[in-house]
């Protein structure tokens, strides 16, 4: 099967430290894209870079919390600084709380929001 050439694309992946987001990060280097992939964990990103090296890539890594407006604005700002554009962009940050709604708090509500929902927007 051939799949999409991505060589001369500059991809950001959120979520990158793990699962889907990892397994994308490491898929578009076999494509040939360059990347910056963030996510909250600087040790996971950091294997995720190394799996994307393995096929010829050096991704920026970016560690930024998507709950935050002023880690994502960073996000794009070092992303274009580094590598001038940005042509794709890939969302596969998303947490999770276990519980139900009577023990929710409202903080975990809100981090909740901000990462799954809101972090597309800013």
């Amino acid at each position: 099967m051939d799949l999409i050439n991505l060589s001369g694309k500059v991809a950001l992946i959120s979520g990158a430290s793990s699962g889907i987001g990892a397994g994308t990060a490491v898929l578009f280097s076999k494509l040939g894209a360059k990347l910056a992939i963030t996510g909250r964990k600087e040790d996971n990103l950091k294997k995720t870079a190394d799996e994307c090296e393995k096929n010829g890539s050096k991704p920026l890594i970016v560690v930024a919390d998507l709950s935050k407006e002023d880690d994502v604005k960073t996000i794009m700002e070092k992303t274009i600084s580094h590598f001038g554009k940005l042509n794709i962009l890939v969302n596969c940050a998303g947490i999770l709380a276990y519980g139900n709604i009577e023990t929710t708090s409202l903080e975990q509500f809100d981090e909740i929001f901000n990462v799954n929902l809101r972090s597309l927007e800013f």
